[in-house]
């Protein structure tokens, strides 16, 4: 992008709170995303549901498909399996009760405490907290259960004797056997649930593992695991990672292009230390070389690269090494530029124009990942921690679902500039997608389905296939991450907090007290009436 600075207008723009970029010369979308990133929510809502207006004829047709997918959901047999042990957990422990919410802090704390002994402290004061005996018996899964005897797994379950109480029992554990056996139990709880999300602990596992869902014909994309890098040991680490993931998936899907093979997600934060905006000028000289040589070997192979989403305040930057990559001539006659959006960011809907425009400019076909959003918690926290007038993220789902609607009309309205990959585990987004996108026109390479390894399989094994199975032809690419137990807990409490919310489709599909029509409305409906009984509309 140009660096030219613009005097006449950095008084006016410095004026406006909400404008946090730099101030260069920028076109109508730019301007348009930096002035909307804390847009009141009502203006966003309405704007949204003018874009996302949906026939009756073409409405009934996304409601009917949407009943069978979670009607089969719901029916398929999930007790047996880590599937099974992750989904009753999710629902038993839900975040809106005590016990859940004391789970994730437990399992996100237990990140950053370098010391046992407080380690055994937080362990001992979150356990205290919960009334774990509410929970004994309410689930078919042993795991389940053994999970509310206090999360006592010693590497094989352990029975809940009958004639004691919860309370004596975890007293009299910790008695003779001290708090270390509670923080091993704890750490092997989380691995077993863990080992549900991640593909692999190296590449070469997670592609072997890949294999029998391969041959059903998922596809996948592959993220080395790990957070944002503190030092810059820590960034070349995650950069060599990367590199050789880049020459194993490469190596294994020869004779693919990268459209129908596998590909490989990179979070740029983890490849600098200060991947700011403060930082701007070093992120352009240090960062975006290393990006540049990534892609360069991606393209070697014909395999993907997509730019994961992070934090809203590191939109823009990613937007900036965005559109120098798609200038490159090295990365000329190349489709395997890729890059993830938020649909619960407020500006969604208007990095989407911005996109559009940059692949029309440059002449490209982009991979564009469009996903709900996960750090919903943090963006809201941080808002607050800063006085924020307003949040970057809306704070309803059902208007992140809306928006997510809006954004991928204009995404299919783009096949010749855009490759959209819908990232949703929502049946009823699954079926809104599937009707949009117009399947009695379908072509290999319009669109695909994206899911998280773990997580999204048993919904898009009625996708992925032949229609003439009873399938919907529609491909699914699994996103799947690949790392060792001390790197996959941040991503493991990321899945937890946004599938283990009691708005989560995931969550909610399980409880068989929910009807499912409750599950499946349509979220324009939802606001609507919703609008009406607050007395908005």
């Amino acid at each position: 992008m140009p660096t030219t600075l613009r005097p006449d207008s950095i008084l006016d723009s410095a004026q406006h709170s909400n404008y946090i970029a730099e101030f260069k010369h920028k076109n109508q979308y730019e301007e348009r995303i930096n002035t909307v990133w804390r847009r009141a929510e009502t203006e966003c809502v309405e704007e949204l549901l003018a874009h996302s207006e949906i026939s009756s004829e073409m409405s009934d047709k996304i409601q009917a498909l949407a009943f069978d997918l979670a009607h089969s959901l719901r029916e398929r047999k999930s007790s047996t399996g880590k599937a099974g042990i992750v989904q009753g957990l999710l629902q038993e422990f839900s975040l809106s009760s005590q016990e859940g919410i004391a789970l994730m802090c437990l399992a996100e704390a237990l990140l950053r405490i370098p010391d046992k002994a407080t380690r055994d402290l937080l362990i001992r004061d979150k356990i205290n907290q919960g009334n774990w005996k509410e929970h004994l018996g309410q689930s078919q899964l042993m795991f389940v259960n053994a999970a509310a005897w206090g999360l006592m797994l010693t590497g094989k379950l352990m029975e809940t004797p009958q004639q004691k109480s919860l309370s004596s029992l975890l007293t009299g554990l910790l008695a003779r056997s001290g708090r270390g056996i509670i923080r091993k139990a704890v750490d092997v709880a989380m691995r077993m649930m863990g080992e549900q999300f991640v593909t692999g602990e190296t590449i070469d596992e997670a592609l072997k593992n890949a294999e029998p869902l391969e041959e059903k014909g998922f596809r996948y994309s592959y993220d080395m695991l790990g957070e944002a890098a503190l030092t810059d040991p820590d960034a070349e680490r995650y950069y060599q990672d990367y590199q050789q993931a880049i020459h194993a998936i490469g190596q294994s899907s020869q004779d693919k292009d990268v459209y129908d093979g596998p590909g490989i997600s990179i979070k740029l934060s983890a490849l600098h230390p200060r991947y700011q905006r403060s930082q701007m000028d070093r992120v352009h000289d240090e960062l975006y070389a290393k990006v540049l040589k990534l892609a360069v070997l991606a393209k070697q192979y014909n395999i993907g690269l997509n730019i994961d989403a992070e934090e809203s305040d590191r939109l823009e930057i990613s937007l900036e090494l965005l559109e120098r990559l798609c200038f490159e001539p090295q990365l000329q006659d190349w489709k395997g530029i890729g890059f993830v959006i938020q649909a619960y960011q407020k500006r969604c809907f208007y990095v989407v124009d911005y996109i559009i425009d940059l692949a029309k400019r440059s002449q490209k076909r982009l991979m564009i990942r469009l996903v709900k959003g996960a750090y919903w918690d943090s963006e809201i926290k941080k808002a607050q921690i800063d006085g924020m007038s307003d949040y970057p993220v809306f704070t309803r789902k059902v208007h992140t679902d809306l928006s997510y609607i809006a954004c991928a009309r204009k995404l299919l309205a783009e096949p010749d500039y855009i490759y959209p990959q819908f990232a949703t585990h929502n049946a009823q987004t699954v079926a809104t997608i599937y009707q949009l996108a117009q399947p009695e026109q379908y072509y290999v390479g319009q669109y695909e389905f994206q899911c998280l390894h773990g997580m999204g399989e048993p919904l898009y094994e009625n996708v992925v296939g032949d229609p003439s199975k009873n399938k919907l032809g529609v491909p699914c690419r699994i996103y799947a991450p690949v790392g060792n137990h001390e790197t996959l807990l941040a991503y493991l409490v990321r899945r937890l907090l946004e599938n283990g919310a009691n708005t989560s489709f995931v969550n909610r599909i399980a409880d068989k007290t929910l009807k499912i029509e409750d599950l499946i409305e349509n979220p324009q409906q939802t606001i609507l009436k919703a609008s009406k009984q607050e007395g908005v509309m």
